[in-house]
């Protein structure tokens, strides 16, 4: 072998190297990156040595550790500040059940259950016939039953909305002395929210059950007093049920189930450029309809670790 042919091949037995360990740097930091967005602890050595750590997606979202923090997330999320009560974060424990059992991320909304503490002063979450996810769970209608003076769950209504297609109002006026009747939220600046928009808060609350004050400060539910309404695009809304799984079934929940999972990973909304990372999403959660393949989507996608 002459001169120039062994330094031939020591430049490429040296570029060979350097692509090498080029390429185990990327794949520890893809590693790294996938465990931290998904679990909040550092890869365990056998990810760390993976060919391809985004492949290993699908294990780390069955973990206690991922359904842990996205329990929480969705919690926080949905509330706007931690409940009074364990009960009253009845999000977070449903999320768990949910997430846990591999069931469609809809029944976090929709499944008859019902979120309560039991006997033994423990939360828990049980089968309940006439639950709708969350939202049925009686800590929860009472944390968010408002303080309408005919007892027109406003709040709860706003809620529903806001965790289900992430819709977000501001109220024109927090002024102590408004008036918050009927009369005054049919005023102008008032009625785009409450009556004629798309979401309008007070034609969804008609349907809802009425809080009803009783001595001692407590609180119960009636049956709503509202007829059918017609909202949400030409949707006719009789009770509760209606309300949720119109807009479970919208292309905006699925929209909005995406967007909490770019948030849960990345700490903001998507941009412009990850477009095709979001569609994979709504492609996948419209397809399997769980939280995980959602999530999955993004993780997989090729940019995720760039």
């Amino acid at each position: 072998m002459t001169r120039i042919n062994v330094l031939i091949a020591v430049f490429a037995s040296t570029a060979a190297l350097a692509q090498t360990a080029e390429e185990l740097d990327k794949r520890e930091r893809c590693a790294v990156r996938v465990a931290i967005a998904l679990t909040g602890k550092a890869p365990t050595a056998d990810l760390l040595s993976s060919v391809d750590p985004q492949a290993r997606a699908d294990s780390l979202i069955d973990t206690t550790d991922f359904i842990e923090r996205y329990a929480r997330f969705i919690n926080t999320t949905f509330n706007r500040t931690p409940g009074a009560t364990a009960e009253a974060d009845a999000p977070y424990y449903l999320a768990w059940e949910v997430l846990q059992k591999r069931k469609p991320w809809k029944e976090l909304f929709l499944g008859n259950y019902r979120v309560e503490k039991n006997a033994a002063d423990t939360v828990v979450v049980v089968p309940d016939p006439q639950g709708l996810g969350y939202f049925t769970s009686p800590a929860w209608m009472k944390r968010y039953a408002g303080n309408e003076p005919n007892g027109i769950v406003l709040s709860m209504a706003y809620r529903i909305f806001n965790n289900t297609i992430g819709l977000k109002l501001v109220p024109s006026t927090n002024a102590p002395d408004a008036d918050i009747t009927a009369t005054g939220r049919s005023a102008v600046g008032c009625r785009g929210c409450h009556y004629d928009g798309m979401y309008a808060l007070d034609l969804a609350a008609s349907v809802l059950p009425k809080r009803v004050d009783v001595t001692g400060g407590d609180m119960v539910f009636e049956p709503p007093e509202g007829s059918p309404v017609t909202m949400m695009g030409g949707h006719t809304v009789t009770n509760m049920k209606d309300l949720v799984t119109t807009l479970v079934e919208s292309e905006s929940f699925r929209f909005r189930t995406c967007r909490l999972a770019f948030n849960f990973l990345f700490g903001r909304n998507e941009n412009r450029c990850e477009a095709p990372a979001f569609d994979r999403c709504m492609r996948e959660f419209r397809s399997e309809g769980t939280l995980q393949a959602a999530v999955a989507a993004i993780v997989k996608d090729p940019g995720f670790c760039q």
